[in-house]
């Protein structure tokens, strides 16, 4: 009986050995069930590949598969090679959003934010803010992120650069897309590493947009643009930082303007160098270099400025609109500290005077005013907060760049401090009423260029066309 008994005992622990056994495995094919399930509703598309490849094994074998994928590769080599701007557009766009979504942001999502303190803890559970969607370009990834409740957009602001660090970016921006929604960029390389050309000159003035007149690309590798026509534009740097590449891609992109009488330019020079190299495209008397002629200059056009007032007024209109009847006036003053702090201080203090009623009256009446100044402070640049559009390239340190800017513009991400003086013409600019920053670089203008737009204006006044391919290629040949 005591035998009986005990091999009772032995066969009832092993039935429930295999219960637990078979109860442990049930949860286990549960949980995998609701995580592919899970992996299926948030990542379809490579649910579906896969499941199409082990099918594919299965039905025809691996080595079938194999050889099929060898083909493919090759086939897609080919296309790349045959038509590469089709090929990044449908094929490769797609498959490295694809990779990055996968690898690079959803698989460590949750720890990334958890450790960069993004996260609600509601004392049951914590909450983490959803990827919602990421797509990609050569240069950055962008990631819309939904934020959990409690969460505020400066929050992911001030973990910017935890984010950066955490991905391997070398830069990030975070903006508001809508309420809620939160856009991260994230840059993996920097496409103002290569000297941007300069702008082209455009076929004729009906080319031409004074609202964005190109003269760069910005770091998304898209057209960076000045408004002529919205207000005044100042541009600050350090020597040797390219500042003097926005006034020349600017003339560059209005030219056919210039020489149809659309654009009436006035020049500004103290230093009596760089706007002299293109001295035939100013008028005699809108042309001037020392104090009284600077005085005389600007008086004359305040005075044309009250006038066209004036006549807007009578006839009630608003809107300004370039024509060779009433040209815009473009002044272009090659640098801004003689007028502001360095010459006399009787001529400064009248010069400041004129300079404020254009820069406040001037907009309106097409007299727009681009200025640059050299390494800026508050003593020397006391007309700031008058232009509309602030640019800065490098500069020496971060009491320039806010003298350059606004105040707190460093926090705003303008970094000009860092600029490295091996890539002249990168520039952070602001927005009036912006805290954002955009950063760019300015289309590089070498000396043939200039040439090349004094020849295209004083030939086509003249009524002779320049066929701008053979020039290029003559000044090719020359180089």
């Amino acid at each position: 009986m005591a035998r009986i008994s005990a091999r009772r005992g032995v066969v009832d622990f092993m039935f429930s050995l295999v219960g637990r056994v078979l109860v442990w495995l049930a949860k286990q094919l549960a949980k995998l069930i609701a995580w592919l399930t899970v992996q299926i509703v948030l990542h379809p598309r490579t649910s579906l590949t896969s499941a199409g490849l082990g099918a594919a094994i299965a039905w025809v074998g691996w080595r079938m598969v194999l050889l099929s994928l060898v083909g493919a590769f090759v086939a897609t080599s080919t296309w790349s090679a045959a038509h590469r701007a089709s090929f990044e557009r449908y094929a490769l766009t797609w498959a490295r959003t694809w990779w990055r979504r996968w690898w690079a942001y959803r698989r460590v999502w949750d720890r990334v934010m958890v450790r960069c303190e993004l996260f609600v803890d509601d004392d049951i559970d914590r909450h983490v803010p959803r990827l919602v969607r990421v797509s990609t370009t050569p240069f950055w990834d962008r990631l819309v992120v939904r934020m959990e409740v409690g969460q505020e957009l400066e929050q992911f602001r001030q973990a910017g650069e935890k984010l950066r660090g955490a991905f391997g970016a070398h830069r990030v921006a975070v903006r508001e897309i809508q309420p809620a929604q939160v856009g991260i960029d994230l840059m993996r390389r920097d496409p103002l590493v290569e000297a941007v050309e300069a702008t082209e000159i455009p076929a004729s003035t009906a080319c031409i947009d004074f609202r964005a007149v190109p003269v760069g690309f910005d770091e998304f590798d898209e057209p960076y643009c000045v408004s002529l026509l919205g207000g005044h534009t100042s541009v600050a740097g350090s020597t040797g930082a390219g500042k003097a590449g926005l006034g020349w891609n600017l003339l560059r992109g209005i030219a056919p303007g210039i020489a149809d009488g659309t654009v009436r330019l006035v020049g500004i020079d103290p230093k009596a160098k760089e706007l002299r190299q293109a001295r035939a495209l100013f008028a005699d008397s809108d042309y001037a270099v020392t104090e009284q002629e600077v005085v005389d200059l600007l008086v004359r056009l305040v005075v044309e400025l009250g006038e066209a007032n004036e006549r807007d007024a009578v006839g009630g209109e608003r809107d300004f609109a370039p024509s060779p009847a009433r040209p815009l006036t473009l002044i272009l003053i090659d640098e801004l500290a003689p007028l502001l702090k360095y010459w006399p201080r009787s001529v400064r203090s009248k010069i400041e005077d004129l300079l404020g009623i254009l820069l406040t009256q001037g907009r309106a009446a097409g007299y727009i005013v681009v200025g640059a100044i050299q390494e800026p402070t508050k003593d020397t640049f006391t007309l700031r907060d008058l232009f509309t559009r602030r640019i800065a390239l490098r500069l020496p340190t971060e009491s320039h760049t806010e003298a350059a800017l606004i105040e707190d513009a460093v926090q705003y991400g303008a970094l000009c401090h860092q600029v490295s003086e091996t890539m002249p013409g990168v520039l952070f600019s602001l927005e009036d009423g912006a805290r954002s920053t955009v950063r760019a670089r300015l289309g590089y203008v070498r000396d043939d260029d200039i040439r090349e737009l004094v020849e295209y204006v004083t030939a086509a006044r003249s009524s002779n066309v320049v066929d701008l391919d053979s020039r290029r290629q003559e000044l090719g040949r020359v180089a």
